[in-house]
């Protein structure tokens, strides 16, 4: 049973104002009616908080090429422009103008039952106005961290990201809790990509290396699979890999040899034995398949690689 004050106020609410800003553009009530996380973070069931917007006049039924839009994705939208014989260029608004001019009952019959929103005016307002403070949020809590890792501040760095996660509406991580997070493995993982160069990078230049140590550092603590956004706008690596993927490099060698150290410490695995990826390069796929005892290991990321996206090889644990 859910119980709010009369006070309640759902406008000073993260997770109200995240889901009304779900249907800037158009969203399915039974999308988020069935997802039980919903419940847990507003404090009521989702079809209520639904029912306050359209109540306030927040959000309204969803018109013709709003529905038609949510429902098919560009390609398809051409591909019935081709049944009608109709023009096919443009951008995807133009293709469902296109398509509800020409042909009303058809998009009407394509729709039929779809139970879509999307927001007023005022909804639009209020749910754009949270989402440049969360994006604005984001962005402080990043230079913030920058700032940190630039002075080798590993350990206020990680508490910084986990603070900012731990007030977010759906925090990153299956299972983590941000509130007790433990900044031990991560800090660990941040000394290795600034003190270490991986042999896959032995020709990238220092001065270069500093700035994708920074790119690398902010992928592990945020989660994140590519560096540019952190990296100079004009920076290129001068090497055979590109930039998300040398910064990729460096995070991969600093978990690998995190990973070799608790093996090793685990005092029951004896050997390993190293996964590549079904695409991987020649030289990789030659690791694969072979036991080799601890303190023995070829190095990852594997040197030779040659593979445009660089090593992707993991160890793997076996105890005889």
């Amino acid at each position: 049973m859910f119980h709010f004050s009369k006070s309640f106020d759902w406008r000073k609410s993260k997770a109200h104002l995240l889901l009304l800003s779900k249907f800037i553009n158009g969203g399915g009530v039974d999308y988020f009616v069935k997802r039980g996380e919903w419940v847990e973070v507003l404090g009521e069931p989702s079809q209520k908080a639904i029912r306050r917007f359209i109540d306030e006049g927040m959000v309204v039924d969803a018109d013709l090429n709003t529905c038609v839009t949510y429902k098919c994705k560009a390609t398809e939208l051409k591909d019935l422009l081709r049944q009608r014989k109709l023009n096919v260029s443009g951008t995807k608004d133009e293709l469902v103008q296109r398509l509800a001019q020409a042909d009303k009952e058809g998009m009407l019959k394509l729709t039929a039952g779809m139970k879509l929103l999307t927001c007023t005016e005022a909804g639009r307002e209020l749910a754009e106005q949270y989402a440049a403070s969360a994006r604005e949020e984001r962005i402080r809590v990043e230079q913030q961290v920058l700032g940190l890792l630039a002075r080798r501040m590993y350990e206020e760095a990680c508490l910084t990201v986990a603070h900012y996660e731990s007030g977010q509406v759906f925090p990153r991580g299956l299972g983590v809790d941000w509130k007790h997070y433990d900044p031990k493995r991560q800090i660990e993982i941040l000394n290795s990509i600034f003190d270490d160069k991986p042999e896959i990078l032995s020709k990238l230049q220092d001065a270069k290396l500093g700035h994708l140590r920074i790119g690398a550092a902010m992928m592990e603590l945020w989660g994140e699979s590519r560096a540019s956004k952190w990296l100079p706008a004009d920076f290129e690596t001068g090497i055979a890999l590109g930039n998300d993927s040398a910064a990729r490099m460096l995070v991969f060698a600093a978990q690998n040899k995190q990973t070799l150290r608790q093996l090793s410490e685990s005092g029951f695995v004896k050997y390993v034995e190293i996964l590549a990826t079904p695409d991987s390069c020649e030289s990789c796929k030659k690791l694969e398949g072979k036991q080799y005892r601890l303190g023995e290991t070829p190095t990852l990321p594997n040197p030779n690689c040659t593979h445009e996206l660089g090593c992707r090889c993991v160890y793997l644990s076996r105890t005889n």
